[in-house]
């Protein structure tokens, strides 16, 4: 129990060391990887999501014979109603995991790494987020601008952190206790709801409601409206496609609960949706939020650093690698060379990690541990800075940069420049 609500070692070395923006140039690494791991193959791609389709089915068969299963079982009372909802709840905690894992697909999909082909990525791109009700095409638009922008505070697409001037604050030199008390302060019970909130419908209020989202997007913007502000005139078409099959999906939904019972379709779809949604925001959260790692303004930026400012995470072990694709445990090969397909990330990041020494994130941190730490941690960031980590309910960061002398700064820029 102590391990399970224990910080990684490795996230607890980066609280007590001062950062150092790394200068690591993207061609040196490109060079240590195989040239075979950018080599995408369709057969190798629909083996590797074998476990997750076999999973997802087997969930589906499972759960459209709960019922007949208790009745078969002979039991009565109370005993009946516990094999019952211990079964049901089985179903739902099993099947958001292997729906979970059809995201991950649709993600390697996105990135047009499941096949060499383009039609067959779209296609099961399609299928997969569809089934999870989520929009391929419009939220494979804004994922793609994500890994041109990622880590910097000024244009990226997604957990965006929230400035100090979001809460009402005073200029961190004139903030009190009392200013900080006022402005985060909230019954523990408050407070669970709201993790809860973001962990079940975070993914979705981001689709619809842009939280989480760039602020430099009109108010109301969203991934169902083409016109809303995110997209241009020949995005226009894709966000017709995702939404024409999300129409089709509630059809589908609404023709199971009509033949069935709508109790049926909370129980079958519903609940695992909502199970889904927090493993998605659990993967995705954890990979760009950490107290310790830093966000850079565009003067300090570079793609190389933005990548870099992922973590990479032992997340739900084999469960993570086999279901999940590895989304979480080579996240900074993958943000690095977004081009490499999932089966072949561990080579390259075999490849890179003596490269990348202290610039490499890890954390073995447990992923409910991971979750809440960064949720009551990561708040917002500051109004001036290149380079800003995450500040706590008292205005405390974990990490702070490391201060250069002005001459060894000098002779830096000089080396750089030469």
């Amino acid at each position: 129990m102590v391990a399970f609500l224990a910080d990684g070692k490795e996230y607890i070395a980066r609280t007590q060391t001062a950062f150092s923006p790394p200068d690591i140039d993207i061609r040196d690494l490109r060079r240590e990887i195989p040239n075979e791991a950018f080599h995408r193959s369709t057969r190798r791609g629909l083996i590797g999501i074998v476990p997750v389709v076999f999973l997802t089915a087997l969930c589906s068969a499972f759960g459209c014979y709960i019922d007949t299963l208790v009745i078969w079982s002979a039991l009565v009372g109370p005993w009946r109603q516990v094999l019952k909802w211990s079964l049901w709840v089985l179903y739902w905690n099993v099947q958001g995991i292997a729906w979970a894992g059809l995201w991950s697909v649709g993600h390697e999909a996105d990135h047009d790494n499941m096949s060499p082909v383009k039609w067959i990525n779209h296609s099961i791109g399609l299928l997969c987020h569809t089934l999870i009700f989520l929009p391929y095409f419009s939220w494979r638009l804004t994922h793609l601008r994500h890994h041109k922008a990622a880590g910097n505070l000024d244009t990226e697409e997604v957990y965006v952190p929230h400035l100090r001037s979001s809460y009402g604050l005073p200029p961190p030199e004139k903030a009190t206790k009392s200013d900080y008390r006022e402005a985060f302060e909230e019954s523990p019970i408050f407070l669970l709801c709201r993790f809860m909130v973001m962990q079940f419908l975070g993914l979705h209020t981001y689709l619809t409601w842009n939280t989480m989202g760039s602020k430099r997007y009109p108010k109301g913007s969203n991934h169902w409206n083409p016109y809303s502000g995110l997209f241009s005139k020949d995005e226009y078409a894709a966000v017709y496609v995702s939404n024409a099959a999300i129409f089709a999906m509630i059809a589908g939904l609404y023709y199971l609960g009509r033949s069935t019972s709508w109790a049926f379709l909370m129980k079958i779809y519903v609940v695992p949706f909502l199970v889904t949604n927090h493993w998605v925001m659990a993967m995705t959260y954890l990979q760009h939020s950490c107290s310790t790692v830093p966000f850079y303004r565009s003067n300090a930026w570079s793609r190389t650093r933005g990548a870099l400012s992922t973590i990479d995470r032992p997340f739900l072990g084999w469960i993570g690698v086999y279901i999940f694709l590895g989304v979480n445990h080579h996240h900074t090969a993958h943000h690095l060379f977004a081009n490499i397909p999932f089966y072949n990330l561990p080579m390259a990041h075999k490849a890179v990690l003596p490269l990348l020494g202290d610039a490499y994130n890890y954390d073995s941190t447990p992923v409910f541990r991971a979750l809440w730490r960064s949720f009551v941690n990561c708040l917002f960031v500051e109004e001036e800075g290149d380079i800003v980590f995450y500040k706590d309910t008292m205005g405390s960061a974990k990490r702070s940069v490391k201060e250069v002398s002005p001459a060894c700064d000098t002779a830096k820029q000089s080396s750089l420049a030469g």
